[in-house]
């Protein structure tokens, strides 16, 4: 088995990161703000979000952090599954269910979110992950 090659993870995962952030800066900006809004103002004080440069930093952090452990999972199932776009999908579906539905099932539990709210984040962390992790590892090379 080969040595993963970390630089071009790295570089996947940047390219990758900057998909996700993008698509869930839609899903949340534009799809699901009304919902995310009124779901805020019903929280009242109970909530104390950053400011939002600093939300946007930590969105963008999480998204390189993501779009990096996607392309390494990549990396790291090709010598099993092969080099190619479905490994990459695989790759992408086992982050998603790691990161988002794992997540959303938790939250729905604790009722932190309401289900709308929820079911938004799990389509559109979907489309996100796949899709970034399928053009990230593109640059994948070992």
């Amino acid at each position: 088995m080969a040595n993963i090659n970390i630089s071009r993870v790295l570089l996947g995962g940047m390219v990758a990161g900057v998909i996700l952030f993008t698509i869930t800066g839609v899903v949340n900006g534009r799809i699901l703000s009304a919902d995310l809004e009124t779901w805020a103002q019903g929280m009242g004080k109970h909530i104390n979000p950053p400011a939002r440069s600093l939300s946007m930093w930590l969105w963008a952090l999480m998204s390189l952090i993501v779009g990096t452990l996607g392309v390494w999972i990549y990396a790291g199932t090709r010598p099993r599954f092969g080099a190619g776009p479905w490994t990459a999908v695989f790759a992408g579906l086992a982050l998603w269910v790691a990161n988002k539905l794992a997540v959303a099932v938790d939250f729905l539990a604790l009722g932190l979110l309401p289900g709308r709210i929820v079911a938004g984040q799990l389509m559109g962390g979907l489309v996100a992950i796949v899709i970034g992790v399928f053009v990230g590892t593109r640059f994948y090379r070992e």
